[in-house]
């Protein structure tokens, strides 16, 4: 029976529930016939549906969907967000559960929210965007995150014009300002190797396997105190930017502009200090070292929509602003 079908699914499971399509998948019914059975089921109260931005209908067994109060938060392992636990437990004082995951790459991060893995991202902007064309819009940006924190990085006893290849990570911050870099010092020559995560690029570089970095905090910082020469900030030569802002793909839309307000208190706090020795024990890095990466970083409750144009401008993306302008939010 096809009742029997979908309530057997739906109890395997358990707190995750199912789109609405899964469900047609697995039971191999058609959809009008999942649709007909799920309105019995949630008229008898056996089932709970709510909508997801860009996903459908997702489906609970009564009594499970308690677990859509979790909030699943996904940050690249940087120095830049000491204002996640206070993000945190804001949340959970409004009666949220709030997971933080830590992710080596932009890249896997968003690959996770536009499939509804986590709901809330704090990851590059220039992967955002990428994301943000290629899922057809199935999440919300908001212009509100960091500025500064990334970093040129030349290794020991390595001359700039001997650099053949340069380490970095795709679609990212570092790889739009290491572009930029490479374009001013007329060092087109220069190969540019992909890595999917920071520690990976640091080994690179200590084993010369790449000369040069594009690298963010700590690890521009902890390179630069082994003997490796920080060659340029990315503010010295892009000026103010926004690195990383927030992304939301949450399944009640009606709690985006809630959400966006209380990420905007935490990032306005005016001491970080105690956030950041938190942060270290989070991202596996010495607390103190985090401490002082915080003078490499402004923190922006609000990225001007200029500042977003003269930033793609900068990077030649400025193609992109017209869509652009749809995909962002400012608050």
């Amino acid at each position: 029976m096809s009742e029997e079908a979908i309530v057997r699914f739906l109890r395997e499971r358990g707190s995750r529930g199912a789109l609405q399509s899964e469900i047609v998948e697995a039971t191999g019914y058609s959809k009008s016939t999942i649709s007909y059975f799920l309105t019995k089921l949630e008229s008898k109260g056996v089932v709970y549906r709510r909508r997801e931005r860009g996903f459908g209908l997702r489906v609970w067994l009564k009594g499970f969907e308690s677990s859509s109060r979790l909030i699943r938060v996904g940050m690249v392992r940087a120095a830049e967000y000491p204002f996640i636990f206070d993000f945190k437990s804001r949340l959970e004082e409004m009666g949220f559960g709030v997971h933080l995951r830590v992710y080596e790459d932009g890249v896997s991060l968003m690959s996770d929210l536009v499939r509804g893995r986590i709901e809330i991202g704090l990851s590059p902007l220039i992967t955002q965007l990428v994301f943000y064309a290629a899922s057809r819009g199935k999440f919300k940006i908001i212009a509100s995150g960091v500025s500064g924190g990334g970093s040129i990085v030349l290794r020991r006893g390595v001359a700039l014009s001997d650099v053949r290849r340069a380490g970095s990570t795709l679609a990212s911050t570092m790889d739009v300002c290491l572009a930029a870099y490479l374009r001013e010092r007329g060092l087109s020559d220069v190969e540019v190797v992909y890595f999917d995560g920071p520690q990976r690029m640091v080994e690179a570089l200590e084993r010369g396997d790449v000369e040069m970095l594009s690298i963010w905090e700590p690890y521009s910082s902890m390179l630069e105190s082994k003997g490796h020469k920080r060659l340029a900030r990315f503010n010295d030569f892009m000026g103010v930017f926004p690195c990383c802002v927030l992304a939301l793909n949450l399944a009640d839309e009606g709690l985006e502009g809630l959400v966006a307000d209380v990420f905007i208190e935490a990032l306005s706090k005016k001491d970080h200090a105690n956030g950041a020795s938190k942060l270290g024990g989070l991202i596996n890095v010495e607390p103190e070292v985090v401490r002082r990466c915080l003078a490499e970083y402004e923190f922006h409750p609000k990225f001007e929509e200029r500042d977003v144009r003269g930033y793609l401008k900068s990077v030649g993306l400025e193609a992109t602003t017209r869509w652009v302008a749809r995909a962002l939010s400012y608050c």
